[in-house]
């Protein structure tokens, strides 16, 4: 009889531990991580860092260390959006290890980049 118990009480539990881990929302983040959305905002301002950095910092003999100054344009990125680097580099590292939402996330930065693409060219070559 205390085998029927145990075996029960084991069956309770399997499907206690299924049934939580089905309704978890896998598209969730920790509350220590930066949201997908807000991850998302900081990542543009970051691609728009290193296209400063890329266009007009190595093109400019007064900059002699390129490096050190788009480090500094990232901190610059952090303040604005209130994060530190930690919590950035923490986030990052969640993300990069659920490849399904940065799929997504980078899906999503790539459409903004085209969309700001498109509107600068049509304004610098109106029809």
């Amino acid at each position: 009889m205390n085998a029927v118990k145990l075996t029960a009480k084991l069956f309770a539990g399997i499907v206690f531990a299924v049934s939580m881990i089905a309704c978890t929302n896998k598209n969730s983040t920790p509350s220590n991580v930066l949201s997908r959305e807000d991850m998302e905002k900081v990542l543009w301002d970051m691609i728009q860092a290193d296209r400063f950095s890329t266009q007009f910092l190595l093109r400019d003999s007064a900059h002699k260390n390129v490096k050190l100054e788009t480090f500094k344009l990232y901190e610059e990125v952090f303040q604005l959006h209130h994060i530190t680097r930690e919590e950035f580099v923490k986030s990052f590292k969640f993300y990069l290890s659920r490849p399904d939402i940065t799929k997504v996330m980078f899906d999503s930065l790539g459409v903004r980049a085209n969309r700001e693409r498109d509107t600068l060219y049509k304004h610098q070559h109106p029809q």
